[in-house]
Formats: C-alpha cells, sequence, structure tokens
C-alpha cells in the first residue's frame, strides 16, 4: 500500500508544476544590443528600402528664397533740337536724320514763360451764383468777369498782369471796397516747334553732322529733357 501512496504523490506533484507552466505565455528573446520592442504587424523600413519620391514627401517643406525686387528704371532723356520758326525748317531736320537711319520727329512743346499774376475771386457754388456776384461787382465799377474753366471755374478774375506791384495794388484796393480778392502766381505757357531725338539717337550722329547744322541755324539750341515732360503732338 506504501507504494501505491508515493505513486499518487508523485502524479500529484506532476500535475500542479504542469499547470503553474502551462497558462504562462512564450517570451521572445531579446537579441542582443538592443532593448527597442516593435508591436505586432509594425515594419520598419529602411532608409535604402523607401524610394526618392517618398523620402522627399516626408521631408518638411523648405520655404523659397525671395526674388529681390527689380530696381525702378532711371527717367530717360531725350534730345531737343530747336525751336524753329517754321515747320518746314524742323521737318528739313527730321528728313536728314531719317537718311542717316535715326529716329526724330517734330513736335510742339509747352514752354514755360514768365511769371504772371492773376487777382481773382475763389470759385462761387454754381455759375448762376457767379454771376449774380459778377452783375453785383460790374454795378459797383469793378472791372470783372467769370471764368469759365479749369481750377477757378465759376471763379471772378480781376485781371492777369506780368508786373508783381500792379497785381498787389489792385488787390489792396478791392480789400478796401470789401470784396475778398486773392492773387496767384501763373507761368505764362507758349508753344515751340522742336525736333525731339529719342534717348541714345544723338550719340549716333557724328560731330561733322552737328557742326554743319550749327552753321544752317545759327540760333539752334541743342538740349536734353526728361521724355515724360516732352508732351505734344
Amino acid at each position: 500500500m506504501r507504494w501505491i501512496v508515493f505513486a499518487l504523490l508523485f502524479v500529484n506533484l506532476v500535475l500542479f508544476a504542469w499547470f503553474q507552466t502551462a497558462g504562462r505565455p512564450a517570451v521572445s528573446p531579446v537579441p542582443a544590443g538592443g532593448t527597442s520592442m516593435v508591436e505586432e504587424g509594425a515594419r520598419l523600413a529602411l532608409v535604402s528600402e523607401v524610394s526618392r519620391q517618398q523620402l522627399m514627401a516626408r521631408q518638411p517643406p523648405q520655404s523659397q528664397p525671395t526674388k529681390p525686387k527689380p530696381e525702378p528704371a532711371a527717367e530717360q532723356l531725350c534730345t531737343l533740337l530747336g525751336p524753329f520758326a517754321e515747320e518746314y525748317q524742323g521737318q528739313d531736320i527730321v528728313e536728314r536724320l531719317q537718311a542717316l537711319q535715326v529716329d526724330g520727329s517734330l513736335r510742339e512743346i509747352e514752354m514755360e514763360g514768365e511769371m504772371r499774376y492773376w487777382v481773382f475771386l475763389a470759385p462761387l457754388n454754381s455759375r448762376r451764383e457767379a454771376f449774380r456776384k459778377l452783375r453785383e461787382l460790374q454795378a459797383a465799377g469793378v472791372d470783372s468777369y467769370v471764368i469759365p474753366k479749369g481750377s477757378l471755374a465759376n471763379g471772378i478774375s480781376f485781371g492777369i498782369f506780368t508786373e508783381a506791384d500792379r497785381a498787389e495794388s489792385l488787390l489792396a484796393e478791392l480789400r478796401d471796397q470789401g470784396v475778398d480778392a486773392q492773387s496767384r502766381e501763373e507761368p505764362q505757357t507758349y508753344l515751340e516747334r522742336w525736333v525731339v531725338l529719342a534717348p541714345g539717337a544723338a550719340e549716333k550722329l557724328a560731330e561733322d553732322f552737328w557742326q554743319q547744322l550749327q552753321a544752317e541755324y545759327p540760333q539752334l539750341d541743342r538740349r536734353q529733357n526728361l521724355c515724360a515732360e516732352v508732351v505734344g503732338d
């Protein structure tokens, strides 16, 4: 009977040991030199395994370099020849230039002359009001007229003078009569005929050409001006 007891005790120990070890999950061995753990289903890709397009897509976008703004072009200078009292004189110069394959054009350019002094009454609210004021002034013996257009349209003009003293004298006289007159300087303008050469065109002409031109037109003036300011047809 003793051996049966020992046999049952041995079987119980074996069963106990088996139940203790059967419920534990197997532990994967950790490779030497590393302790990183990777979740199930994940895959690490080496740089050599990634295409160039994928690698560029993963990089953060780089800011584009700012292009420098172009500097504004310098204002160009045109060469002017003149003035010419008669149109045919300027046209003769243009034809000579064309024969030398140099472009030139005859234009009428507005020039500034002597300063003038304008005595006036500031513009009123309407033309009807301006003419009503005009009748009042003329009834008082004040020589005047309504300004029809321009920056002083519907104002009253008392005269334009070439001498500042005469303008100041009239201004004082009107104010003594209770008229709220004013004065301002106005440059006198007039038209002159000039031959206009494009920038750089004058440098194409030889010195002999200029000497011959000066001999034929002793009063001829040659000057440079900003092309943007050369206005005329």
